[in-house]
């Protein structure tokens, strides 16, 4: 598969606005090409193993493998992703049973195959035997996932994102301590670790049962919350085994920590455990942890260790560097699977009256935020991205919050702020060191739109990383700006992980429907791909009709590679694939050839 997009391509990608519409059109036809990737191998069918790299240990590239990462802009709190999806450690150092190729499949990692019964409700993984996959040389086992999976579910744990394995039978009536079952059905004890559909066949084999049928469950277990942690490890060193210091961080992924300098540097360096090590080309993967709006200038200036050999350009840059003929040919275009959006906090005044939520949805266009980016967001119409499973090409959605300013101000009729007149104070929430996704670009032309259209003035607050998740899971912010970068390519993590209103943790916005939340759980259970589609795109209409979230834009990258980072993997939409929330190997893809 090339490596390269072609020079028509390119050139058609890089013209202005209109050209963005045709890289989304190109990720959609993409997308329809892996439509059934949500559903798990048939029943008592071998899945397929993952895909080695082209290239054999060295088999090309420079003699020194050295590859300066781009994606660490705070020191992670740790690599303990089992405990916190939002560690912010480097995930390349950390794998499971599954992992996603480049078309966001999942594929073999630590499971070399994988079979699901009849009605997709009881999976069985075969785990590499004989391994010495743990960067202390110890195997990794069906105990370790067991035990993990056992750990994050449990609530004396206190992991914010245990609901990403509710799918496991009696894992949400565990996590939130109820006491009896969906139909009402008391149980006879409090339920227990032993109680969850996690069995242990023997050190190679994991079967586990779901709550009901899941046909998109191997797209949970490819992603990084679903890594595992070590048991010895974690009984015997609490929080240490993961943050560095003087205990080594021990991952199971295809790199591992080298040396980690808090606040400045981490380095990681190839497994050599791990199953597919021998394909691994890359020496040395080092992250700066620098500021997002230092990153350009240490990709075009910075040498040595401050250098950086890849990053993603804001909307300013990408028009420098597509009008200069030398620097538009390192332009990589990457429609990324995420969204951004808009959540008004539906119990707080006066988002409390949808009269209120209408008004906004209606006060702002998506089109004039392509414009100032140059195409790099693109008008949101349904919560699942474009080259992702689930994306609904209809019109009427677009309309249901369509751009109108005159609709905007008759939707005040009868409030106390007809007219636009009596506006409360308002403060808009965002996190920080987003501006390397333009969000501070949309962010300030949003209330500039909403104070032209509505006569609102709206004040914007940066929120640090570090706090963001704790504080929005509060649900005190009146209205958010918020990103969601899909972590499995499947509905569910849209309409599901995201807005499910019953879910016990980890919700983002107070807003619920109980006719949306049975068409989740139906979702869920529906093992046809025609029919999940149906369900969803009810989902979405009750969704957006209640103005439950407000859409914005789909996020589309720009990125920049150095002339001699080779061997990125090439999608079906004819893209080269940089880290992302899903696909995230890229260090053990690559390799140097050439460096200057």
């Amino acid at each position: 598969m090339s490596t390269e997009v072609t020079s028509d391509v390119r050139d058609r990608l890089l013209e202005k606005r209109t050209s963005r519409r045709n890289v989304i059109k190109l990720a959609s036809i993409a997308g329809a090409g892996v439509a059934t990737a949500g559903l798990s191998a048939k029943a008592g069918a071998a899945a397929p193993a993952a895909r080695p790299s082209l290239l054999s240990a060295k088999a090309q590239g420079d003699a020194e493998q050295l590859f300066y990462d781009q994606d660490i802009h705070e020191n992670p709190t740790s690599f303990d992703f089992n405990l916190n999806l939002y560690a912010g450690a480097p995930p390349v150092a950390v794998t499971g049973l599954l992992n996603f190729d480049e078309n966001m499949v999942a594929i073999g990692d630590w499971a070399e195959r994988w079979e699901a019964n009849e009605d997709f409700s009881v999976y069985t993984f075969f785990i590499r035997p004989n391994n010495t996959g743990w960067a202390d040389g110890a195997p990794v086992t069906a105990h370790d996932f067991a035990w993990s999976f056992a750990r994050q579910l449990d609530p004396a744990t206190g992991a914010a994102y245990a609901g990403f394995l509710f799918d496991i039978k009696n894992g949400e009536a565990f996590n939130t301590g109820a006491t009896a079952d969906a139909d009402g059905t008391p149980f006879a004890a409090p339920l227990t670790r032993e109680d969850l559909g996690i069995k242990v066949i023997d050190d190679w084999t994991l079967e586990l049962t779901m709550q009901g049928p899941r046909g998109y469950f191997p797209q949970v277990v490819a992603y990084v919350a679903a890594v595992p942690a070590r048991q010895d490890l974690v009984e015997s060193l609490g929080d240490a085994w993961a943050i560095g210091g003087d205990n080594p961080v021990v991952t199971c992924g295809p790199f591992m920590v080298d040396s980690w300098e808090h606040g400045v540097r981490i380095e990681l360096v190839p497994n050599p455990g791990y199953w597919n090590a021998e394909a691994i080309n890359v020496d040395r993967s080092i992250y700066q942890i620098h500021p997002a709006a230092n990153s350009l200038l240490m990709f075009e200036e910075g040498t040595g260790d401050e250098s950086l050999d890849w990053t993603r350009l804001s909307a300013a840059d990408y028009e420098r560097f597509s009008a200069d003929p030398e620097l538009s040919q390192l332009i990589q275009p990457f429609v990324y699977p995420g969204v951004w959006m808009l959540l008004p906090q539906v119990t707080m005044a006066p988002f409390d009256d949808i009269r209120v939520r209408t008004a906004l949805s209606h006060a702002i266009d998506r089109t004039r935020i392509e414009q100032i980016s140059l195409g790099l967001l693109t008008p949101m119409a349904c919560l699942i991205p474009p080259g992702v499973f689930g994306y609904l090409d209809d019109p009427g959605l677009a309309e249901i919050q369509r751009f109108d300013p005159e609709l905007a101000m008759a939707s005040l009729v009868g409030t106390p702020y007809e007219g636009g007149q009596n506006w409360p104070e308002m403060t808009l929430y965002m996190r920080s060191n987003e501006e390397q996704y333009n969000a501070d670009i949309m962010a300030n032309d949003i209330v500039a739109q909403i104070q032209e259209n509505l006569g609102w003035q709206i004040q914007i607050q940066i929120v640090p990383t570090s706090n963001w998740t704790a504080q929005l899971n509060q649900l005190q912010w009146p209205l958010v700006m918020i990103r969601w970068w899909y972590d499995y390519p499947d509905p569910n993590n849209g309409y599901g992980d995201m807005f499910y209103s019953r879910k016990s943790s980890g919700r983002r916005q107070a807003w619920s429907n109980d006719t949306f939340d049975d068409l989740v759980n139906a979702g869920k259970a529906e093992g046809d791909n025609a029919k999940r589609l149906e369900i969803y795109h009810q989902a979405e209409t009750i969704m957006q009709e209640e103005r439950g979230y407000i859409p914005l834009v789909y996020r589309t990258d720009m990125n920049v590679f150095k002339p001699w980072v080779k061997g990125l993997k090439t999608n079906e939409g004819g893209f080269l694939v940089p880290n992302t929330n899903i696909y995230r190997t890229m260090e053990a893809d690559i390799y140097i050839e050439g460096r200057e």
